[in-house]
């Protein structure tokens, strides 16, 4: 059986608050506003959007029925590529455009460029 890395388990967590993020920008909902919908705090929802801890299943699951996202989806690492396009079209959405916001996104676009290098490094190593 195949183990995941660090670095993967890592990426599936950034990744998962990317996909939650957009699909939330997406039907124009602030996270108090989301929040409130399924009973938890916007500070818990911007945690899971930032990756700032690992979410339990349950919460990421709760998130990801009210957005109707496919909550498997969520756990199948897609490619730098991809993740980049997420982010991208979030900023897009974004409607309040602080500072702050902007340096977020730029450092998890070069978080998630570190990490698939990091990534591609150890899959090398293992062949």
């Amino acid at each position: 059986m195949e183990t995941s890395s660090e670095i993967e388990l890592c990426l599936i967590n950034l990744q998962i608050g990317c996909m939650l993020r957009l699909a939330r920008l997406k039907q124009n909902l602030s996270q108090h506003s989301l929040g409130m919908k399924i009973d938890y705090t916007s500070t818990m929802i911007g945690r899971v959007e930032r990756a700032e801890s690992v979410s339990g299943w349950d919460k990421i699951y709760v998130i990801s029925r009210f957005l109707r996202i496919d909550f498997k989806s969520l756990f199948a690492l897609k490619s730098l590529e991809a993740l980049l396009l997420i982010v991208d079209e979030s900023f897009n959405l974004e409607v309040k455009l602080t500072q702050e916001k902007i340096d977020y996104y730029n450092f998890l676009k070069k978080t998630l460029k570190v990490q698939y290098e990091l990534l591609e490094k150890e899959r090398k190593t293992k062949r």
